[in-house]
């Protein structure tokens, strides 16, 4: 067997764990020929392509390697002739003992044993700086959630994910008015001034009601109305006037009505429960709906008790009724499904 496939033969049978000490020996003699560094070069790239195919091994690549190598054996060059400058004195290995101590050779080893544990330990391609490298940061993705928004007349806008809503502070003397950017749930509290919201070329007027805009397409706004009536126009002066249950769909400037049942259509507020300046009584039947509770009042009067409160649908059903009993100096207690307020409430 000629020379160059005896040294593929030995790397081959070392790389695979099968070498016996006398093929080492001889293996590392050869390697110290630099005669045979184009064949070691070859080795070496066709080593690393079959353990990482996606990302090739080339000759600048490995003459890197084989050059670092090298480097690490230039503290003791060896004695050069006129003859011939690369030229490298015999070598008698007795043991592998003898290879070690030498610093090429240890260099070399320690090269191929990292490359060979590398091999086994990799799951899938990766480059070799990545090796390198410090793993890339994991950002969490954090997903927008609805807020409620309390207005400084008192109303309550519950907006959906990535909504927004723009206003001045304080409104004017006459009117109040926001701009909307995606849907959003309003409560409007009571007052003189007309509320006025603005999406796109809509207008939607309130006095005192609660409804739900959807405007994330501002060429296709939906308007529904849980309670109270609103009135929508467009910007050729046509207008609608929408009472409790009813839906209006504003497609190119046009306006079509129908009845739905609101509280299934906006399920995306189910979980909410936004009372604002309501009775005591209207809060607690909200909850007898959504519980199947019946409620019962030791004093009458304390039905009419004005409540105002925001839940997100993460409280018990106790932590709920607890803070509009103590609103108005209640007290509450529970049965089973059965609920007794006592206590004389507000005077």
């Amino acid at each position: 067997m000629e020379t160059p496939q005896r040294l593929a033969y030995l790397f081959r049978r070392y790389m695979e764990k099968n070498c016996t000490p006398r093929e080492k020996d001889e293996l590392f003699a050869l390697i110290l020929q630099a005669e045979h560094d184009d064949t070691l070069r070859r080795l070496i790239a066709e080593t690393w392509n079959e353990a990482h195919p996606s990302y090739p091994q080339d000759k600048s690549r490995a003459d890197t390697i084989l050059r670092e190598i090298i480097s690490k054996n230039a503290a003791e060059p060896p004695p050069e002739t006129p003859t011939n400058r690369h030229s490298l004195p015999t070598v008698r290995f007795t043991s592998l003992h003898t290879i070690l101590f030498n610093r090429w050779a240890a260099c070399f080893l320690l090269f191929i044993g990292i490359f060979t544990l590398t091999r086994f330990l990799l799951h899938r391609p990766h480059h070799p700086a990545a090796l390198l490298s410090p793993p890339p940061a994991v950002t969490a993705q954090v997903q927008p959630a609805d807020r409620c928004l309390t207005l400084p007349d008192g109303s309550k806008i519950l907006l959906h994910k990535t909504a927004k809503l723009d206003f001045q502070s304080g409104f004017t003397a006459s009117r109040r008015e926001v701009t909307l950017h995606g849907e959003a749930y309003f409560d409007i509290h009571k007052d003189t001034r007309p509320f006025i919201v603005h999406t796109g070329a809509i207008r939607t007027t309130v006095l005192g009601t609660a409804f739900d805009i959807d405007a994330n397409n501002e060429h296709d706004i939906v308007i529904t109305v849980t309670k109270g009536k609103v009135k929508v126009e467009n910007d050729k002066g046509e207008f609608s006037i929408l009472h409790r249950n009813e839906r209006l769909s504003v497609d190119s400037s046009r306006l079509q009505k129908m009845a739905v049942n609101a509280g299934e259509t906006l399920v995306w507020k189910k979980s909410w429960l936004l009372f604002n300046d309501v009775t005591m009584q209207e809060a607690m039947d909200t909850l007898a709906r959504r519980y199947h509770l019946v409620v019962a009042y030791s004093n009458p009067a304390a039905q009419s008790c004005p409540v105002t409160a925001t839940f997100s649908g993460g409280e018990t059903l106790g932590e709920m009724i607890n803070v509009l009993t103590k609103i108005n100096n209640m007290n509450f207690s529970i049965d089973r499904d059965h609920v007794l307020i006592t206590g004389d409430g507000c005077k």
